[in-house]
């Protein structure tokens, strides 16, 4: 019988984790940004960030089905890794959402004259991002009846990963930030040329990762893994994934680089940061896809005792 792909947690949760996670890395963006002077950059990211972070919610209540239970939720944080991940998303919107609400008029000299809250308010947000791009991982990783999510590596490949489409969702929104507001900043284009180079390096970390994680799961789920390496999902693993959404972003990045051209007079990084966005929803949708229900496989033989 051909193995097929689960038919439970599809787009939605896909689309919760996919943006929870590149909103979330968009933040620590933002927020390391500041911290190293690229003021104007980090404003920009933080200001997609926490609303992709806002939106991933909707999704996450669009599968639960109804708002009741999403309040629930929010009311009960320790009874389930959902009910824990909408506390900490709330913590990141909360920080985040008052970071960018304090940058905006009539309130933009309230972070530059308190520079403590500054400081406080991005430690938080760090913290709270860190925790959202993990928890995405640990949301599906302790399914212990999925033996293809349930791996050590997955909260950290969601991790690698969510960085390097905030980093993306950056690429993509800063162009089109300045084209609307009919701006430039030398400054802010030498910070997305820094985070080329830093996305090129994740890129490459998020492929062994992505081996690593094949390598581990093969034994103990091999009808999930040949599902993304040969089976149904094979074409969307190899081409979209792999392909559009790692190999594409490092030859662009990588050409960019090397050219030495100027980041925001290019269509590099826009054009980038649309591959990378769609690589990592191609990854949370396949991982979730090739979660199917495995055999439990037995180290060790059971011996029955003669009579029973």
């Amino acid at each position: 019988m051909e193995t097929v792909p689960q038919a439970v947690w599809r787009w939605k949760i896909a689309a919760y984790l996919f943006l929870a996670g590149t909103g979330a890395g968009a933040v620590i963006v933002g927020v390391v940004g500041d911290f190293l002077g690229y003021e104007l950059a980090a404003k920009i990211a933080m200001g997609f960030g926490v609303p992709a972070v806002a939106l991933s919610t909707v999704f996450l209540i669009m599968d639960l089905g109804r708002p009741a239970k999403f309040l629930t939720a929010m009311r009960h944080p320790g009874t389930s890794w959902i009910s824990r991940g909408v506390f900490i998303i709330s913590a990141l919107l909360v920080s985040g959402g008052l970071m960018v609400a304090l940058w905006v008029w009539p309130f933009g000299g309230v972070l530059e004259a308190h520079a403590d809250l500054r400081v406080t308010l991005e430690i938080l947000c760090l913290i709270f991002a860190v925790v959202t791009c993990t928890y995405t991982g640990i949301l599906i990783g302790i399914v212990i009846s999925r033996p293809f999510w349930n791996n050590p590596l997955l909260p950290i490949l969601f991790l690698i990963s969510a960085i390097s489409t905030g980093i993306g969702g950056v690429f993509f929104i800063t162009p089109l930030v300045f084209s609307v507001l009919g701006i430039s900043s030398p400054k802010t284009g030498e910070f997305v040329t820094r985070l080329e180079s830093v996305d090129l390096v994740l890129l490459v970390v998020e492929a062994m990762a992505i081996y690593l994680y094949l390598a581990m799961v093969s034994d103990r789920a091999p009808e999930a893994a040949g599902l993304l390496l040969k089976g149904k999902l094979s074409g969307l693993f190899w081409g979209g994934f792999l392909g559009a959404g790692l190999a594409i972003p490092v030859v662009i990045e990588i050409t960019s680089l090397v050219m030495h051209e100027s980041a925001l007079q290019s269509s590099a990084p826009l054009v980038a940061g649309v591959f990378l966005l769609a690589g990592g929803f191609l990854m949370r949708l396949l991982i979730l896809a090739a979660g199917i229900r495995s055999p439990l496989i037995l180290r060790t033989p059971i011996r029955v005792r003669p009579g029973f």
